[in-house]
């Protein structure tokens, strides 16, 4: 479930693009963007607000039980498991503010819209850095994956905070993917009932 929801926001959010009235920059847009009531030259937003809307809700509600079911790898020592419990607290949180980033469009309910953005980025950004401490705990699981992870954590946090002003609209894009597939190596991971040696 967690892949396929991955896979049709990147499906649907690239549909949204097409349809975007002013024609949408890969690399000068963010994805909020899609989800404005009207273009940043004033033309009405219908289709891409509500492509981006099924996409963001569909995608925030399959992570909740993703977050649920990763617990599972991490259930062998009592401080992975207790670990992978805050991680997975931390994802099942964001999973509404990953919604409210498409039901509070960033033009008309700019403050709620920036709440929902920072708070998902930020509790998905934690729920990673605590797994991938975890996963360092986990003499099954391959240390490589903790490091992209932390990677990952220091990469957003960096974002958030404007680091990369100059290339936001790519680096969002970097970080929204890199997620996706972070997730979808876990549920990978699930599929195949064991973990990788190191």
């Amino acid at each position: 479930m967690a892949v396929l929801g991955g896979f049709q926001f990147i499906v649907v959010t690239f549909i949204a693009m097409l349809f975007y009235p002013d024609g949408y920059s890969f690399t000068e847009n963010y994805f909020s963007h899609l989800g404005t009531t009207v273009t940043l030259r004033g033309k009405p937003n219908n289709v891409s607000s509500f492509l981006f809307l099924i996409a963001c809700v569909i995608t925030g509600a399959i992570l909740i039980p993703f977050w649920i079911v990763i617990t599972t790898l991490f259930s062998d020592k009592k401080i992975t498991k207790y670990m992978s419990l805050l991680g997975s607290t931390m994802g099942v949180v964001s999973s509404p503010f990953l919604m409210g980033i498409a039901i509070f469009p960033g033009d008309t309910q700019y403050e709620l819209h920036l709440l929902s953005t920072r708070a998902f980025f930020l509790l998905f950004a934690f729920a990673i850095v605590v797994y991938s401490v975890a996963i360092l705990l986990n003499r099954n699981y391959q240390n490589f994956y903790a490091y992209i992870g932390i990677f990952f954590f220091i990469i957003i946090v960096l974002f958030i905070f404007r680091f990369f002003a100059s290339i936001g609209a790519i680096m969002q894009k970097i970080i929204v993917y890199s997620f996706i597939s972070w997730s979808a190596i876990q549920i990978v991971k699930v599929w195949k009932g064991s973990s990788p040696t190191t």
